[in-house]
């Protein structure tokens, strides 16, 4: 099997050339803490908390939350199986690639547990690519919701807790999403269950492992990109995580909290609001100090082809017309997934 980047990442001493990204697609690791992206309190009245969402929606597509459920004691539990799960023999981790190689990312409808690698290139005219860079981490990913019970007996047996941590922990988080959908709902005049249903339908979970690096200056654990679903709640660590500022492009840090998850819309919520929300872009840096684990629980409308997106009618009226044709979300991944020219390279079929 490819080796994992955590397997010897700190046994050298400078940045193999894979991984080593383009200059002028290097990150400026230094960027300032953005203070002003709000931290939310979700045990306050909606009334007190949606305008602040609202506005975080449209300034950065990111805020945090706090007091959203999942206590402190859990998150704790899950980073320590997702440390003991990467430090597994490679014999139990092959379980979870294909063949003798890494999978490298791809739409994953069948949703099962995967262990894969993530490249980034530039497509050139000529259909040729400029050079391929490796992400400079490891990702572990399945399917959280609908939890069928094959499902479920998919997941990992080992660590012995995986199971009943990462279980407990992904439904504390598809609670918190569905509750930040109806504040959400709330601040855009929408039924607080217009979210509902096929919508909301599968929560994916991706656990990132981002190895201390030897120079962070020129690694990404992932390049600037918005998020194909609706909103992505990230629990992270440490720093690391970027976001940018909608109005003038600015990158700023995401403050690492104790115990916040970190709320990122997706381009499918920009859409249904009419283009009223943003989409959060983000990029990840590596850091030198130690290693860094996140995780991801995104949540996205149903993979089937009867699942169609498009401006929500209570929303369009003569004066705010649809900005987005009506499209079926499993033709829109195919583009997500094949297209990364630009940031919202996916949805560049179906603007009005």
């Amino acid at each position: 099997m490819a080796s994992l980047v955590s397997s010897w990442a700190a046994q050298v001493n400078s940045v193999p050339e894979r991984y080593v990204v383009p200059s002028e697609k290097r990150l400026n690791i230094n960027v300032p803490i953005g203070k002003d992206i709000p931290v939310i309190d979700l045990s306050l009245p909606y009334e007190n908390i949606v305008k602040e969402i609202i506005k975080a929606s449209q300034e950065y597509g990111v805020f945090q939350v706090i007091n959203h459920g999942v206590s402190k004691e859990l998150i704790a539990d899950v980073l320590k199986v997702c440390g003991e799960f990467f430090k597994l023999p490679i014999e139990e981790l092959e379980k979870y690639t294909e063949e003798e190689e890494l999978s490298e990312f791809e739409p994953n409808l069948d949703q099962k547990p995967k262990l894969f690698i993530e490249k980034e290139y530039k497509p050139k005219k000529n259909s040729k690519s400029d050079k391929e860079v490796i992400f400079w981490k490891d990702t572990f990913a399945h399917c959280t919701h609908p939890t069928k019970e094959d499902r479920i007996n998919s997941w990992p047996e080992k660590p012995a807790q995986y199971r009943e941590v990462i279980g407990k922990y992904t439904e504390g988080v598809r609670k918190a999403s569905l509750r930040i959908m109806e504040l959400m709902c709330e601040g855009l005049g929408l039924e607080k269950d217009h979210f509902a249903n096929d919508l909301s339908h599968i929560q994916y979970m991706a656990i990132n492992l981002y190895p201390k690096c030897p120079d962070p200056n020129v690694t990404a654990g992932a390049v600037e990109h918005n998020d194909g679903g609706v909103i992505n709640l990230i629990m992270q660590e440490l720093g690391g995580l970027h976001v940018r500022r909608q109005k003038d492009g600015q990158w700023f840090a995401v403050e690492p909290i104790p115990g916040a998850l970190v709320c990122i819309n997706g381009m499918i919520l920009k859409v249904i609001s009419n283009g009223k929300l943003e989409s959060g872009i983000h990029r990840v840096a590596t850091n030198s100090v130690r290693d860094r684990i996140s995780l991801g629980c995104l949540t996205s409308p149903a993979c089937s082809g009867e699942c169609i997106i498009e401006p929500a009618k209570a929303l369009l009226s003569e004066t705010n017309p649809p900005k987005y044709k009506s499209f079926s979300y499993t033709e829109y991944l195919k583009i997500f997934f094949s297209d990364t020219s630009e940031f919202e390279a996916a949805l560049n079929p179906y603007k009005i």
